[in-house]
């Protein structure tokens, strides 16, 4: 009997060993790819923390992006990266090792693209504060952001062509048309009429701040006292009264510190006019402000859209004035006012018109125009953003292996 307990009982000990063992041995491979995986993540969240702390500085450059071998518990890390400032990407590619560089037992390998995108291309209409629109039979092409409350007076008023997002409050009769999404913090969305989807949220919008220390350091021209600056088809621009300089290929800055800027032409590159202020200041006193005297548009055939041979943006710390007396005004770009919520002024003749294409950060005053004054989003912004702006990092794709 004994015997033949032992003929049954040794081949189900060993399969129960080999079970056993075959068990072990899966769990501690899963184990180090579990590991692995983390080391290499560890890593790619690195980058995204850095990105976060600073919406201007260590994107692109190597000395910032660069990261030495980082050794854990378990085992280390390696990373190595292509930057495109042209583009606007970071590749990522970030390698987890179990094990030690002697001898490692398990790699996994994380892909990532980053794509940095500034709030200020986002949306068609930007407002630090809460908005009023009182005007009726008006259509508002391309996404529209208020830090407050937004308060439709107007009758037959439509949101086209991008989501609505309110911090606040949103109030207006159901004449008031959404042809895409709401977004809104507070506990009212009134009675407007919402063809997409309705969130009682908002994604993370902060109002962008100015960095002129990152403008003093990386200007192409850079001026203490008032200029006026002429943008040429030549992929030049020329400072009147003085020289003209060449706009390279990842853009130019125009900086003025502590003073102000005017502005016009032919925008043949990516280029920033930046005026800044050491004080708050508006439209009528003080530095810190960008005058749009006559036309400004984009080379080539598409001269109201951004292109990969053209974008503007003019970044004011306390006012940007567009004016032209006798003529229509037509501009492109975007046009940000740091300061204030009614520091942006239009003023010229009556019956003249005047067109936007682009990004306006606050409401517009009007003195003049009376023949029309045209608001239009350009999407376009969104890929072939102007240098400078302030941004963050977005993970476009990831893959791990």
């Amino acid at each position: 009997m004994a015997l033949m307990l032992l003929l049954v009982s040794l081949p189900v000990g060993i399969y129960f060993y080999k079970y056993a063992s075959q068990l072990i041995k899966s769990t501690m491979a899963e184990r180090r790819q579990k590991t692995a995986a983390e080391i290499a993540n560890s890593a790619l969240t690195d980058y995204f923390r850095q990105f976060s702390q600073d919406p201007y500085n260590g994107h692109y450059d190597t000395d910032s992006l660069s990261r030495p071998e980082t050794f854990y518990s378990a085992g280390y890390s390696t990373v190595t990266f292509i930057p495109d400032q042209v583009n606007r990407t970071l590749y990522l590619k970030a390698k987890g090792v179990y094990g030690t560089p002697s001898r490692p037992l398990t790699t996994k390998i994380l892909e990532a693209l980053v794509q940095f995108s500034s709030d200020l291309v986002q949306y068609g209409t930007m407002v630090n504060g809460a908005f009023t629109v009182s005007a009726s039979n008006v259509t508002y092409l391309g996404g529209f952001y208020t830090n407050g409350n937004l308060s439709v007076t107007g009758a037959n008023v439509r949101f086209n062509g991008g989501p609505v997002v309110v911090n606040g409050n949103l109030s207006g009769a159901a004449t008031v048309v959404i042809d895409g999404d709401l977004f809104y913090s507070g506990t009212s969305a009134g009675s407007v009429t919402v063809l997409g989807n309705k969130y009682n949220y908002i994604p993370a919008v902060a109002w962008p701040a100015l960095n002129f220390q990152y403008y003093d350091a990386h200007y192409t021209y850079k001026t203490t006292t008032a200029q006026t600056i002429v943008l040429n088809s030549t992929g030049t621009f020329t400072v009147v009264g003085g020289a003209t300089y060449a706009i390279p290929a990842n853009g130019a800055i125009i900086y003025g510190e502590n003073t102000n800027l005017t502005v016009r032409g032919i925008v043949s590159g990516r280029v920033s006019v930046v005026a800044g202020a050491s004080s708050t200041g508006n439209c009528s006193s003080g530095t810190g402000k960008i005058t749009v005297s006559d036309n400004l548009y984009y080379v080539g055939a598409s001269s109201i859209a951004a292109s990969p041979t053209a974008s503007f943006a003019a970044l004011a710390r306390n006012c940007v004035r567009f004016s032209k007396t006798g003529a229509n005004l037509l501009v492109a770009g975007t046009y940000f006012v740091e300061q204030g919520t009614t520091n942006m002024q239009l003023s010229g003749s009556t019956g003249m018109k005047f067109w936007l294409y682009g990004v306006r950060t606050q409401g517009i005053s009007v003195s003049g125009f009376t023949g029309g004054i045209y608001l239009t989003y350009d999407v376009n912004l969104r890929s072939y953003q102007p240098p400078g702006l302030p941004e963050k990092a977005l993970l476009v794709d990831w893959n791990l292996h």
